[in-house]
């Protein structure tokens, strides 16, 4: 095991929120779509303390009511992460920018998993995200999400097309 060179090293719960659905059917299965669930990271350097920031993150489940969800809920947890020296200075904003909010987004499940279990129904996982996006356009790379995302999106066997603009490559190209 090695250890990662960017650490959390505290978290704590600032603010909950959780109600119940008075109209929840359990009979019924939940239909959450993208919009019910909100999540934001802020990332912010620590002022004279070098190579620490601290990382908030806003979780807010509040669907709507054709959703037939269980609850609605609202947290916010804030985390400190520390980077060691040996991380070089050229990755290091974007890589605190999407792990940080990371580590902290997975100590916050844990905590509306735990916060959802005490109420009258099935205890909430919520699902995995991604801050990549986010850190992304901080830094004004957006660009590069997009073509890494298009190049994710292509179907298999359309790598070859596109690096030879449109031609195909291998054993077919060279039977022409």
């Amino acid at each position: 095991m090695k250890l990662s060179p960017l650490q959390l090293e505290a978290y704590f719960l600032t603010e909950s929120s959780y109600r119940t659905n008075q109209d929840f059917n359990p009979e019924k299965e939940p239909k959450l779509d993208d919009t019910d669930l909100q999540v934001s990271a802020d990332v912010q350097p620590l002022q004279n303390q070098e190579r620490r920031w601290q990382v908030t993150v806003n979780i807010k489940l509040q669907p709507k009511p054709e959703a037939n969800s269980p609850c609605f809920l609202s947290i916010t947890v804030i985390g400190s992460v520390w980077a060691a020296p040996n991380l070089p200075e050229s990755n290091l904003d974007m890589m605190v920018r999407t792990n940080g909010p990371t580590m902290v987004y997975g100590a916050a499940r844990e905590m509306v998993r735990d916060l959802t279990a005490r109420g009258p129904f099935a205890p909430i996982c919520l699902p995995s995200v991604s801050f990549l996006p986010e850190a992304a356009a901080a830094k004004g790379a957006t660009e590069i999400i997009a073509k890494a995302q298009a190049e994710a999106e292509k179907p298999l066997g359309t790598e070859g097309a596109a690096q030879s603009g449109g031609e195909p490559q291998g054993a077919a190209a060279t039977q022409k």
